[in-house]
């Protein structure tokens, strides 16, 4: 007997492990952002490269030389301010003509994380 796809019950799934398995891919790949998690190790790294020199960047205290303010405190921030600040750069901060899309999510993830 055939049975329409909202009359699938759990018994069903059981029975079809690559129907489940299947589902369960769709599901992930459905959720917002899945596909697109922004890497927050690799955000660091970007951090250590391109931002080190005028801000603190970890969650040491602020050195004598720094321009910029502490990850620590962009940190409190939201996402859509520190991707403005970071892609129309002011005051003294260059700009990042090779930061890509997925660049500056992987930095920003990172920046969210530094307390």
């Amino acid at each position: 007997m055939r049975h329409s796809p909202d009359h699938i019950t759990v018994a069903h799934l059981r029975q079809h492990k690559g129907l489940r398995s299947m589902l369960v891919a769709a599901m992930l790949l459905a959720m917002p952002g899945a596909a697109t998690a922004a890497d927050v190790e690799r955000g660091a790294a970007l951090a250590e490269q391109w931002c080190n020199a005028c801000h603190s960047v970890g969650r040491e205290p602020p050195r004598q030389f720094d321009a910029g303010p502490m990850f620590a405190d962009l940190a409190k921030q939201d996402e859509a301010y520190l991707e403005t600040a970071i892609r129309r750069p002011h005051d003294f901060m260059p700009e990042f003509p090779r930061l890509d899309d997925t660049d500056l999510a992987d930095l920003v993830a990172y920046i969210r994380t530094v307390e």
